[in-house]
């Protein structure tokens, strides 16, 4: 019978150990960042024992995309039944890796319980004082206490509160020192805390069949949310006659719970899309109605996923930065690793500095506002894998402000804004006595006038393009008719009016404007100006 019993106790010893989980850490390798997630490549090893195991990966980010996970082995005799995830996992692992902190937080828990006993003899010493003065006082103010009664109530009082007040000296030095030593630990585990890698809660309980046992190694692969990147750029100029000095930045901040140290970046300028099924023709039917109705209609459409093979690799000089573009996206892979840590914060890497040749010319539209802008022309931008985003800009050594660059344009130039000119003044006169309003039998006819007036106070002469625009009608019976722009370009079907001028150092130029409307006598227009 015994026999058997110590048989029973060591299957279910065997037993039991065999089924105690194996935990290992992922370890992030790589990532891809996309606009708005990312692709968080780790590798994981384990040592794996025969035949059924439980193996707990843990440092696995808090916003993983379940439906995305991906593991990969080499290894044929290893077959991976499931994969969960999970952020409750209950195992003293945590505590136990790390042995420091978990002695540190034990002296802090040992501390806070003297704290709490040293408190309370200091609170039970100040009412033992508060009750001996008061009944002191009870005493001293009674008819019935003799005088002998009287000098050994005071002999009592003053030996006994002086024993307290003595006693609670030391209790109160003690009670500052426990602090101080308190304070102390909770700034060095704080520090600890601070200085090491931030791990999430979150791990991958895997189910995992291993035919002959021993060290395996796995690829994990999965997407994770609450990661961002965009485009920055920093545009800086000297002169007129110089390039642009233009440095190309990705700003990159993610909070998935975990902190990235040495990971390899691709920067992808695209969304991530796990919507793989290419996609099918439907008939086209049109959708008809009568004018006067007033319908809307809403669409839907799938993107179409298959990417090209033909990948075209361009190294960039300085910054280390390969560029890979293909016909629907551009990534950008630093030669180094980076540390982005996950404290949703803006971390910025440098990908590339290039030279924009650029034409520059100031820019106005008095209708609008009387300000020059100073613009550059980028002629052939599409060879410089610019992609849309912010810039700072900063002119002969001076911060003017911020633009936009967006290189998503049909034009053959790509303008970027620098900034508006002081120096060159501007303003919209009316020309009153050039003003008539006059009114016939079956219509009415308004002459509107005005000057554009433009001051270069620069120093140098300046090149200012000049737009404006008279109006258009939709009505037949209402008649435009421009009369004077001073050799505008003009776009009869938009209505604009363009001038390009060169106006020296010191010197005014002045654009007069004038049409004509005419539009039947019971009409009214509103916005004629």
């Amino acid at each position: 019978m015994r026999k058997n019993l110590l048989l029973f106790f060591l299957f279910f010893s065997a037993f039991y150990f065999s089924q105690k989980p194996i935990f290992t850490k992922a370890k992030v390798n790589a990532v891809n960042v996309y606009r708005s997630s990312a692709e968080l490549q780790n590798s994981v090893s384990v040592s794996l024992p025969s035949g059924t195991s439980e193996v707990v990966v843990t440092n696995i980010s808090d916003e993983i995309v379940e439906k995305s996970i991906q593991i990969n082995t080499n290894n044929k005799d290893i077959s991976i039944l499931s994969a969960q995830y999970t952020s409750g996992y209950k195992s003293n692992y945590f505590e136990n890796n790390n042995p420091n902190r978990k002695r540190i937080k034990d002296s802090i828990a040992i501390l806070e319980n003297l704290s709490t006993k040293i408190n309370i003899e200091r609170q039970t010493n100040e009412k033992t004082l508060e009750l001996l003065d008061k009944n002191q006082g009870l005493l001293v103010g009674s008819n019935s206490s003799t005088v002998a009664q009287l000098m050994q109530l005071t002999e009592y009082y003053k030996t006994k509160r002086n024993e307290i007040s003595i006693a609670q000296l030391d209790i109160n030095k003690k009670y500052t020192q426990t602090i101080l030593k308190l304070e102390t630990l909770r700034n060095r585990l704080k520090a600890n805390t601070e200085a090491e890698e931030t791990f999430s809660d979150g791990v991958l309980v895997l189910r995992i069949v291993s035919g002959a046992g021993g060290n395996a190694k796995m690829d994990l692969g999965y997407l994770a949310e609450n990661v961002f990147w965009e485009p920055f750029y920093e545009v800086k100029g000297n002169k007129l006659t110089e390039p642009l000095d233009v440095t190309f930045k990705a700003k990159v901040r993610q909070d998935t719970g975990l902190d990235w140290k040495g990971v390899k970046l691709s920067l992808i300028n695209a969304r991530s899309s796990r919507n793989n099924e290419a996609p099918t023709m439907n008939p086209w039917f049109l959708n008809s109605y009568k004018s006067e109705e007033r319908e809307t209609y809403s669409y839907s459409s799938k993107k179409d996923t298959i990417r090209s093979h033909n990948i075209e690799e361009v190294v960039m000089v300085g910054y280390g930065v390969k560029i890979n573009e293909n016909q629907l996206n551009v990534s950008f892979d630093p030669d180094i690793p980076y540390d982005i840590l996950s404290n949703n914060e803006d971390h910025f890497i440098n990908l590339k500095q290039i030279k924009l040749p650029a034409e520059y010319k100031y820019y106005t539209v008095p209708k609008y506002n009387t300000t020059a802008y100073l613009v550059a022309d980028i002629k052939d931008f599409n060879k410089y894998n610019l992609i849309s985003g912010g810039a700072s800009v900063i002119f002969e050594n001076m911060y003017v402000g911020e633009t936009r660059i967006n290189p998503n344009q049909t034009n053959d130039k790509m303008s970027i804004t620098l900034g508006d000119d002081k120096k060159i003044s501007i303003r919209k006169e009316m020309v009153n006595d050039k003003a008539s309003e006059k009114l016939f039998s079956s219509y009415q006819e308004k002459t509107i006038t005005y000057d554009l007036v433009v001051r270069n106070n620069k120093k140098e002469a300046i090149n200012i393009e000049i737009r404006d625009q008279i109006p258009l009608s939709k009505d037949e019976s209402v008649k435009i008719e421009l009369l004077q722009s001073d050799n505008a370009d003009l776009d009869k079907e938009k209505g604009f009016l363009l001038w390009n001028v060169k106006i020296s150092s010191s010197e005014t130029k002045k654009i007069r404007v004038s049409y004509k409307v005419r539009y039947p006598k019971d009409f009214s227009i509103s916005n004629l100006n």
